[in-house]
């Protein structure tokens, strides 16, 4: 390896990057197709976070292995390490929608308070989103700072172990952020699952543990995409823990597979099943249960607000 080439310590592969790229932009245009079609305009932030981690990787191949630009480097290291915080962004806005569509009665006070609960929530659900967004939003600016650190360092390897030091800050305060979210989002679905399977739900050949296919859908589609976005936090942990030298910054193998991979797949799962198309299903389906309980018991009938109504206030 040149001693002259100090950013990166190997040199990158084209292949690798132009498809990762090419991923990526696929990614975006199938978000755009749903979102344009549905008007689902809340979910821009998935297909923006897919473009500009497309942009990313597309960058990389204009790096020069001998002379290396410095802009390019710091646009590369921002976009595709700090980008995906708008994919952690769109699953903590889809808990609210997802509440919305499983619990029938939340909505329905006319007050529309943000500190409205749900009785499978144990934090309001139209919190949820604003609390972990403005955590997202906290450790990308984090990130930021540090892309800029490692790319102006130059020799100032004083600066760069600050770039270093930054960038893990900011992905363990977002790994523990996603952490607490998938605890909430455990929580709620052992608390649907009770529910529906005290009410003999489960009996029903159509049924697993309970939950109908559409919740089954929309449950492993979270958890899921939950599941690869922690592969790729613990990767970036441990990546910024070892050092500008450590190992696994030192083999771009490990960011195709440990990061590139696990983020396509993550968002590849909205891309082969809507959630919004899902989560209609599902509202369509409890609340037609909620209405018939209404007029079987001699209740008065919920007011059922749409989902998106209902999140947005």
């Amino acid at each position: 390896m040149d001693e002259n080439y100090r950013i990166l310590n190997y040199y990158p592969s084209v292949p690798g990057n132009v498809v990762t790229g090419i991923l990526y932009a696929i990614e975006s245009l199938v978000f755009l197709y749903y979102i344009t079609r549905r008007k689902d305009k809340w979910a821009l932030c998935l297909p923006l976070g897919a473009i500009a981690s497309s942009i990313g990787f597309f960058v990389r191949v204009g790096l020069d292995s001998d002379n290396i630009s410095l802009p390019l480097y710091i646009v590369q290291s921002i976009f595709i390490v700090a980008s995906p915080s708008a994919f952690l962004a769109f699953n903590y806005m889809l808990y609210g929608r997802f509440i919305t569509a499983i619990d029938p009665r939340f909505g329905s006070n006319t007050s529309q308070s943000k500190m409205e609960k749900s009785r499978y929530s144990f934090i309001p659900p139209r919190i949820v989103g604003r609390v972990f967004i403005w955590s997202d939003i906290t450790t990308f600016l984090v990130q930021v700072a540090a892309g800029g650190m490692l790319g102006s360092g130059g020799n100032n390897m004083s600066l760069i172990n600050i770039g270093d030091t930054l960038f893990l800050v900011g992905v363990c305060a977002q790994g523990v952020c996603y952490f607490l979210f998938t605890s909430l989002l455990s929580v709620t679905l052992m608390r649907l699952v009770t529910e529906r399977q005290k009410a003999g739900l489960n009996r029903s050949g159509r049924s697993c543990m309970g939950l109908d296919k559409n919740t089954l859908i929309m449950a492993s589609g979270l958890y899921f995409s939950s599941l690869c976005i922690s592969i790729r936090s613990i990767y970036r942990i441990i990546e910024f823990a070892q050092g500008h030298n450590g190992s696994l910054v030192s083999d771009e193998v490990f960011l195709f597979v440990l990061d590139a991979l696990p983020l396509v797949l993550a968002i590849g799962v909205w891309a082969i099943v809507w959630p919004m198309v899902t989560l209609d299903k599902i509202a369509a389906q409890v609340r037609d249960g909620a209405q018939m309980y209404s007029m079987e018991s001699g209740h008065s009938q919920l007011r059922l607000p749409s989902i998106d109504s209902s999140i947005r206030k």
